[in-house]
């Protein structure tokens, strides 16, 4: 503030010389002048430049975005994420460039953490998530950051506290990378950025169909697993060329697994393809995993045996790339969540149908976690067609991010706890769950967020803005016209295309200034609240 002290005496001298004339000025022609400048007509203004999408399935997509989420009033109203620093997380962000300024801000940061430092990275994934985001909330300060390991993932995060992003929407998932609690190398990656403050909203995953889980059961003693009685082979299609993805896990402790089983993958033929056989001597991890590339179509199928072993609880992942959806022949719902999605600091996102009356979708990853928390938070919209994994639980999170953005942008001060619990309160709820893993389940709903009302006051519509700024003045100087109780935070709601750093309102009475600085803790501000004549001055961020 030391450098504001010249500006700030010039603007004393000015307001006392010009108090009479600007008063004057504000009651009669000025206020004329600018009737154009009320809530509406600047809301109106803002919005006649639609982003041009990139093809009608995008059109869609980012409809569905702002209207199935009821992110059109906020927007409607002025909140944008204006100033709100989202990041977008993942591994790939093909195309991005071409986005810039065409469904995406031209100011977005990118910032690689894979060693061969490209953006592009395992395609146009993240591309995807960040266009959703900017459509919910474009004025978002943007960041997007690649990487494709769990150490280049902990570096992300370094930058993400370094630059103090506020809001993370994460839509990777990990197979069997902790116990299912909540901990494990990336989970405490991701608990170091939540400590921080960050909001993370992390996706599901979309293993719900391609996930069994049960007790070891050998009733005819051969030591090998039976799924049911009988049945002693779990299995899945898989395409010529496809990565089979395999993964076992059990409730061992993490780091000490005493229990031992393997893992054997036969192919159509009935032929073993591979086998994981690691040895649990109280020592590593219990899991078990299988990666190799289908060599044929057809039917692959996993056998359990028992290599030394009480019956512990088993996780099975069937997954493959590219994800097709396919299901496994019984599948479980129940615990299919990914990690980080376990953390119990993040919100989870899982994907919601994309037909009336809206449920889970039956491919959305969901809980219990293995200390049997609830999960997801929160369902929501995915695209034009849930159904089709379009976008998954992928495209659900960063609905969610957008979302907060709006929040964080209404009520700076919120906590990522208060974002959470903002979210749950305004969610629709759904019908009573079939399962138990589903309880807490909700449809994001922000068509319920009618809080232009309680924030604003009841006739904002008929606050604005006069200029009364004399000619070569270095600073801008308003009237402010409308209902008092009107908040400094939401000035710039009444100056379109402006954003302002900070407001000094001329106090009369006790012949100061009174200070209020844009987005700076409530400590910094000496008022919070503007009434009807008071005069104003502005300074701007540089465009």
């Amino acid at each position: 503030m030391r450098a504001m002290r010249p500006l700030l005496l010039w603007v004393i001298a000015l307001a006392l010389a010009t108090a009479g004339w600007a008063s004057s000025a504000a009651s009669h022609a000025s206020v004329e002048a600018h009737e154009a400048d009320s809530v509406a007509a600047a809301v109106a203004q803002a919005l006649v430049e639609p982003v041009e999408p990139a093809s009608p399935q995008q059109a869609r997509a980012e409809i569905a975005a702002v209207d199935a989420i009821g992110a059109t009033r906020w927007r409607a109203a002025g909140f944008t994420g204006y100033g709100v620093r989202v990041a977008v997380v993942d591994t790939g962000f093909a195309g991005f460039e071409a986005f810039r300024g065409n469904g995406m801000p031209a100011n977005v940061q990118a910032r690689s953490f894979r060693g061969d430092g490209s953006m592009d990275g395992e395609g146009p994934h993240g591309t995807t998530a960040a266009r959703i985001v900017a459509s919910i909330a474009p004025d978002a300060e943007l960041y997007l950051v690649n990487f494709s390991t769990v150490s280049e993932l902990s570096a992300a995060v370094d930058y993400l506290i370094a630059e103090r992003v506020q809001v993370v929407s994460f839509s990777v998932g990990y197979a069997h990378n902790g116990p299912g609690n909540g901990t494990g190398s990336v989970d405490d990656i991701v608990s170091r950025a939540t400590a921080k403050g960050m909001f993370w909203s992390v996706a599901a995953g979309n293993w719900a169909q391609q996930h069994w889980a049960g007790t070891f059961a050998d009733r005819n003693g051969n030591s090998v697993h039976e799924f049911m009685p009988g049945i002693e082979e779990l299995g899945r299609a898989y395409q010529t060329g496809d990565l089979i993805r395999v993964s076992m896990r059990w409730d061992d402790p993490w780091g000490g697994a005493c229990n031992d089983y393997d893992l054997e993958l036969l192919g159509p033929d009935g032929a073993l393809v591979r086998a994981s056989r690691g040895v649990q001597s109280c020592k590593g991890d219990p899991v078990e995993n299988i990666q190799v590339l289908a060599t044929r179509d057809g039917r692959y199928r996993v056998r359990i045996v028992r290599a030394g072993a009480v019956p512990r609880r088993l996780d099975v992942l069937m997954l493959g790339t590219p994800d097709r959806g396919d299901a496994v022949d019984l599948p479980v719902t129940a615990g299919s969540v990914s990690e980080p999605a376990d953390n119990r600091s993040v919100f989870t996102v899982g994907a919601a149908t994309a037909a009336l009356p809206v449920e889970i979708a039956r491919y959305s990853s969901r809980g219990p976690t293995l200390d049997g928390r609830s999960k997801p938070d929160l369902i929501a919209p995915t695209g034009p067609n849930a159904e089709a994994l379009t976008g998954g639980t992928s495209a659900a999170a960063p609905h969610a991010a957008g979302a907060a953005a709006l929040l964080l942008d209404a009520l700076p001060q919120a906590t990522a706890q208060e974002v959470a619990s903002q979210l749950r309160a305004r969610a629709q709820r759904l019908p009573a769950p079939a399962v138990e893993a589903e309880v807490g389940a909700g449809a994001l709903d922000l068509a319920g967020l009618t809080n232009v009302g309680p924030l604003l006051p009841a006739d904002a519509a008929r606050a604005r803005l006069t200029n009364i700024t004399p000619p070569d003045a270095p600073i801008a100087v308003y009237r402010y016209r409308g209902p008092s109780a009107y908040p400094a935070r939401f000035l710039r709601l009444l100056l379109p295309g402006q954003r302002p750093v900070a407001t000094y309102r001329l106090d009369f009475a006790r012949g100061r200034f009174d200070t209020f600085v844009t987005r700076a803790p409530s400590v910094a501000n000496s008022f919070e609240l503007v009434s009807d004549g008071d005069l104003l001055f502005v300074t701007f961020r540089a465009p």
